[in-house]
């Protein structure tokens, strides 16, 4: 080979280059040849002349750059999660491994001219435009090194959604943000099993708050949401009416025709009293055959309505304990609106004085604040 060069170098009248490898007993070297022709005045090359470079250190610097290269495109191409580059001034990726691929559905080619905007759910849009408005003004005090981690929700190509986890840091340039590297990791799972524990957590909570039988609130419910409903009361100067049911002469009934008819009965009166209320108003079964309805923003007279409505409603429901009998049931009921800072215990106790007050009257009665049975 070195022979040729040094035609190429007569032949052409020019400097040849070339780099060459050589063996030492103190290791191999590489080196760049230059050598150049000399001619005489007839034009005959007398001599060459030659130099040599010694580029051991850099070709070695080069290999490991090399090499260091290409373990980390294979790190980055078999990661198990993805990996990406971001450019925030086209808003577009400028790298992404498969698992990207993966996690998306798109082909890199479709993800490198893809707005990353355009594939989070709605609700995640929003706040990654919150975040980024923030990030761009800096009022994220993020430093060049930090790995901020975030989570969003991304729309698949099929529409699919997915839950992913993205640890991202900010590379700024003048104070100004400029793109992203981050890693993604597939969270999805994880979202579904939380949904579900809170969706669990929910259900719990509603069974503690919730009596069987009716399916109505329980009472102890209804003496912490009292509570709450006589401070709105107290603080914004809005009327709270309060009912208490009582079912006329259902023990008779229960000793009559058993226990097993006579929850049935309170069954069907949770019902009932559930079809003749307001979304804002709310029912409890206070205890045994006791019922009790809180009625907010509403005063004792839009109360009555209300009263007569359950009453006219539970009048229609005809009961059957045996073959070919038909039983109707009546109820008596009280009701009071709420007195500007009354104790809770003197309320409830003037609502079931009233009530009592109505079957004392004849039963199937409503007896209101103002002392008038109905």
């Amino acid at each position: 080979m070195v022979l040729g060069k040094y035609r190429q170098a007569i032949a052409e009248n020019t400097i040849v280059r070339w780099e060459e490898i050589s063996d030492y007993p103190t290791g191999r070297l590489t080196g760049i040849v230059s050598i150049a022709p000399i001619f005489d005045d007839k034009g005959t090359c007398t001599h060459l002349v030659g130099s040599v470079q010694d580029i051991t250190d850099r070709k070695l610097m080069e290999e490991e750059l090399r090499e260091s290269e290409e373990k980390y495109h294979e790190l980055v191409k078999y990661a198990p999660a993805g990996i990406y580059e971001y450019d925030y001034e086209t808003n577009l990726f400028t790298s992404v491994n498969d698992v990207i691929c993966e996690y998306t559905g798109y082909t890199r080619d479709e993800l490198l001219t893809t707005n990353f905007f355009n594939i989070l759910t709605e609700e995640s849009k929003k706040l990654m435009l919150a975040r980024l408005e923030k990030l761009m003004a800096n009022e994220l005090s993020i430093k060049q090194a930090e790995v901020q981690t975030v989570e969003y929700c991304i729309r698949k190509k099929g529409g699919e959604e997915l839950w992913v986890r993205l640890s991202a840091r900010y590379i700024y340039e003048s104070g100004k943000l400029k793109g992203s590297t981050g890693v993604v990791y597939n969270i999805t799972d994880r979202k579904q099993a939380e949904d579900m524990l809170k969706e669990s957590e929910k259900k719990y909570r509603e069974l503690s708050i919730i009596d069987d039988l009716s399916q109505l609130y329980n009472s102890r419910h209804f003496h912490a949401q009292i509570e709450i409903e006589i401070e709105r009361s107290n603080r914004y100067g809005q009327p709270l009416t309060l009912l208490l049911l009582d079912l006329d002469k259902f023990k008779k009934f229960n000793d009559k025709y058993g226990h097993v008819e006579g929850d049935y009965v309170l069954s069907r009166l949770g019902q009932v009293i559930k079809r003749c209320l307001r979304e804002t108003d709310s029912a409890y079964r206070y205890g045994g055959e006791e019922f009790t309805i809180m009625l907010p923003m509403t005063t004792s007279e839009e109360g009555i309505v209300t009263a007569k409505r359950i009453q006219t409603e539970l009048r229609k429901e005809a009961f059957s304990p045996v073959l070919g009998q038909e039983v109707y049931l009546t109820i008596s009921i009280g009701l009071a609106q709420y007195k500007p800072k009354e104790e809770m215990k003197a309320f409830v106790h003037r609502v079931d004085q009233l009530m009592y007050k109505g079957k004392k009257n004849g039963k199937g009665r409503i007896c209101s604040d103002d002392g008038d049975i109905q």
